[in-house]
């Protein structure tokens, strides 16, 4: 019994000493990132992704709050400064995406959208009675 107990732990302390060729292998499955993007990506796609909402969102909006959210989305959309980190240019270009390309899309689709209102607009409102009869039966 004392020389099996031996055995196993000459074979455990054998083993011990051994290089492991699968160590960097096993690390790297264990420790590398299962997304393939990158946290940062992910935080200027979701700048983008809002600054385009907001755009499409509030074009045609009627409150003053709605209308600078508007305005604030346009301006940076039509910005060409790539001085500021999370600046359209440059998370366009993190994303490899062509801002122009993008730009001209947007401002292309704005300009649809208000010739589509425009022309849906009518041109008489229709008549709205201001009192109603209550009951339309007549009593006997």
């Amino acid at each position: 019994m004392e020389r099996s107990a031996r055995t196993t732990n000459q074979r455990f302390q054998m083993s011990h000493l051994e290089p492991d060729v699968l160590t960097s292998f096993e690390y790297l499955k264990t420790h590398q990132r299962r997304d393939h993007c990158q946290p940062e990506v992910k935080l200027m796609f979701a700048v983008l992704s809002d600054g385009i909402e907001c755009f499409q969102r509030y074009i045609d909006a009627k409150s003053r709050r709605c209308q600078k959210i508007f305005e604030e989305a346009q301006a940076w959309l039509l910005s060409q400064d790539n001085r500021t980190l999370f600046s359209f240019e440059n998370i366009c270009e993190a994303l490899q995406l062509s801002p122009t390309y993008l730009r001209a899309g947007l401002l292309r689709w704005s300009a649809e959208r208000r010739s589509s209102m425009h022309s849906a607009k009518r041109i008489r409102e229709p008549l709205r009675y201001q009192f109603r009869l209550r009951d339309t039966r007549i009593s006997a």
